[in-house]
C-alpha cells in the first residue's frame, strides 16, 4: 500500500521536475509555428486522459484504504467443545491463522479453531 503511494508520488515529483526543467529559456529561438486545431485537441485528450488516471488512482487508493480500515467482528469457535470467544478487528489485520484485536493484542488460532467473520 505504501510502495503504491510513494510510486505515484514519485511519479507526480518527476512530472513536475520535467515541466519546470522544460519551461527555462535556454536560448533565443524562433517563434513556434501556429498550431492547427488537431494538435490542441489531441493535447485536450491528453490532459483528460492524465486527469481521469489520476482520479481513478485516487478512487482506487481510497476504497482500499477504506475497506482495510473496516473494524468486522470475529468469532473464535473452538470445535472441540464448542466454546466461542468474540473478537474485534480490522480487516487488514487478519490474516490466514492469527489476527490483531482493535485493542492490540495478538491472536493465534489452533488447527481445531474456526474463525467466522461479521461485518
Amino acid at each position: 500500500m505504501i510502495s503504491k503511494l510513494l510510486f505515484t508520488v514519485s511519479v507526480i515529483v518527476a512530472v513536475f521536475l520535467l515541466v519546470k526543467l522544460r519551461s527555462r529559456p535556454v536560448a533565443p529561438t524562433p517563434p513556434p509555428p501556429v498550431p492547427d486545431e488537431t494538435a490542441q485537441g489531441f493535447r485536450w485528450l491528453a490532459l483528460a486522459a492524465a486527469a481521469l488516471m489520476v482520479i481513478g488512482s485516487a478512487i482506487f487508493l481510497w476504497q482500499t484504504w477504506r475497506d482495510a480500515s473496516e473494524v468486522v467482528l470475529l468469532k473464535v469457535i473452538d470445535t472441540q467443545n464448542g466454546q466461542v470467544t468474540e473478537y474485534q478487528a480490522y480487516r487488514s489485520d487478519i490474516d490466514k491463522r492469527s489476527f490483531r484485536t482493535v485493542d492490540g493484542r495478538r491472536i493465534n488460532l489452533a488447527e481445531t479453531d474456526r474463525l467466522e467473520m461479521r461485518d
